[in-house]
């Protein structure tokens, strides 16, 4: 949910950051947000270093920030939404967890339109057990001209207000005592992203072969192994020499399949 308001510019404020992530490849030529608001972030574990990274495609034009919603692209009743986007700025990501923190691959959070890039969240908390909502507030900075008798130079931003985020924190323990040892239940991999090689513990009613496969954003199979599992909790370390990006993984026991999302890190 993105909420749009125009406004002339006033002042620029800059937050100093940079981050250390690699935008994922697969990202059209169109603005949009990675992960998105359905797949949302990694959980969190307390006590736990976390780090992940968001992928952004700067919009082209005001239109496409927009969301293609003509009534939120004029400036003096006059329509703008083919106006080019100079620049989009991260003013602020709130509802943190402390020890969270943000920062961005482009110094100062100040990223051209048009532009494939990334920004990063991480650090360790204690902070208790629950949903974290996040806000991410950002203006898209834009120039053009309206006609009011004469033709107009204006700058101007449109400031963007992106909801629907959230960071989920668990216990650090990952204990499975929450679950009944008859229960068939996949953990997400740790460390998440990785470069060489990420944990994956799981657990399964009875003992068993499970088979695991990683499948790539096409859909296409790009590994598979057959892993002889006990009742209970069981521990799986994945090795890889597969290209960075966003892959699923699936544990299929012959009863049930169970998958979760990882991220492949450029080495």
């Amino acid at each position: 949910m993105k909420k749009f308001v125009l406004i002339l510019i006033l002042a620029f404020s800059y937050v100093l950051a940079q981050a250390q992530c690699t935008p994922l490849p697969y990202q059209d030529s169109l603005y949009s947000i990675w992960p998105d608001t359905i797949d949302n972030l990694p959980v969190v574990y307390q006590g736990v270093n976390y780090s992940t990274t968001i992928t952004i495609k700067t919009p082209t034009t005001v239109i496409e920030a927009a969301g293609y919603d003509t009534s939120l692209t004029t400036v003096l009743g006059q329509y703008v939404g083919h106006w080019p986007v100079d620049s989009m700025e991260l003013l602020s990501i709130s509802g943190l967890p402390s020890g969270i923190t943000h920062s961005c691959l482009i110094p100062s959070c100040v990223i051209p339109g048009n532009t494939l890039t990334c920004a990063a969240l991480s650090g360790n908390t204690s902070d208790p057990v629950g949903i974290y909502p996040i806000v991410m507030d950002v203006k898209v900075y834009t120039h053009g001209t309206v006609t009011i008798i004469v033709q107009i130079p204006i700058d101007t931003s449109v400031t963007e207000q992106i909801l629907g985020y959230k960071l989920e924190i668990n216990s650090g323990t990952e204990v499975f005592d929450i679950y009944s040892q008859d229960d068939f239940v996949l953990l997400q991999n740790a460390p998440n992203p990785f470069d060489n090689y990420t944990n994956i513990k799981f657990n399964t009613p009875r003992s068993t072969n499970v088979e695991f496969t990683v499948i790539d954003m096409f859909g296409r199979k790009v590994f598979t192994d057959q892993i002889s599992a006990n009742r209970g909790e069981n521990a799986y370390q994945f090795t890889h020499d597969l290209s960075s990006g966003i892959y699923m993984y699936n544990i299929d026991n012959g009863e049930a399949s169970l998958s979760k999302r990882m991220i492949i890190a450029e080495r």
